[in-house]
C-alpha cells in the first residue's frame, strides 16, 4: 500500500518541526515539503488559538472541481467556533482535534483514519453539525428547489426514475413535464458536473447519497 502524503501548514515553525517529527515516525505516512512534490492525501493545519479565515482561506486553495476530488483535511487547534463548522466542511475539513490531545501515536492515527474516509470531531460539534444542516436544508435549500447536495428537486427525481429504468417520454408522463423539459434537466446536470453519460449521473446520485 502506498504512504499516505501530508502537507503539513503549520502557525510556527517550531509547532511545525514538531508535529512533523510525529508524523515521520510512520512508515504510513509521506511528509511533503510542498505541492511541487506530488498532491496530498491528507492536509493538516495546526493553528494557535483559534480557528480563524486564514485556515480556510489556505484549504480552499485544494478544493476540487468536482471532477478530482480535493484532499481532506485535519484541523488541531486550541478552539473552534461552532459558528464556522459549515465553512470547515466546505473546505474539505474532516477532523477537528484539540491540541491538548494531541500525541505522537494519536496524531498519525487520526491522519490515516481522515484519509481511510473516517470524520473525527467532538461530539457536541458532531451534533452542531448536524442541527446546522438540518437548518440549512430545511430554512435555506428546501425553499429554493434544492438539495443539501446542490441537485434542484426536479433533477433529484429525474435521476430517481432514470436509475428505476424508466425512458425520457415515461419520467415526462409521471413528473407532468414535456420530453424536452426532461431532456433539459438531464443536459443542465450532467453539463455542470462534467458528466458524459446518463449511467454516470446515476452513478455520482448515488455516491452522493441523493437516491
Amino acid at each position: 500500500m502506498d504512504a499516505v502524503k501530508v502537507l503539513v501548514q503549520a502557525s510556527d515553525e517550531f509547532t511545525g518541526a514538531g508535529v512533523k517529527a510525529m508524523l515521520g515516525a510512520s512508515e504510513q505516512l509521506q511528509l511533503l515539503m510542498d505541492t511541487r512534490a506530488g498532491r496530498p492525501d491528507v492536509i493538516l493545519v495546526v493553528v494557535d488559538g483559534v480557528v480563524g479565515s486564514s485556515t480556510f482561506a489556505f484549504l480552499r486553495q485544494y478544493q476540487g472541481t468536482g471532477v478530482t476530488s480535493a484532499p481532506r483535511a485535519v484541523v488541531v487547534a486550541d478552539r473552534f467556533r461552532a459558528e464556522d463548522l459549515l465553512v470547515a466542511v466546505e473546505c474539505g475539513v474532516t477532523a477537528l482535534l484539540s491540541r491538548n490531545e494531541i500525541k505522537e501515536g494519536t496524531l498519525a492515527s487520526a491522519v490515516l483514519a481522515v484519509s481511510r474516509g473516517a470524520a473525527l470531531m467532538p461530539y457536541r460539534l458532531q451534533g452542531i453539525l448536524l442541527d446546522q444542516l438540518t437548518q440549512l436544508r430545511f430554512q435555506v435549500l428546501a425553499p429554493a428547489g434544492l438539495t443539501l447536495f446542490g441537485f434542484e428537486t426536479r433533477e433529484r427525481d429525474v435521476l430517481q426514475l432514470i436509475a428505476e429504468g424508466y425512458q425520457t417520454d415515461e419520467i415526462a408522463k409521471k413528473l407532468t413535464y414535456s420530453e424536452g423539459t426532461v431532456k433539459n434537466v438531464l443536459y443542465g446536470l450532467m453539463n455542470r458536473l462534467r458528466l458524459n453519460t446518463r449511467s454516470q449521473a446515476v452513478a455520482y446520485a448515488m455516491r452522493a447519497g441523493l437516491i
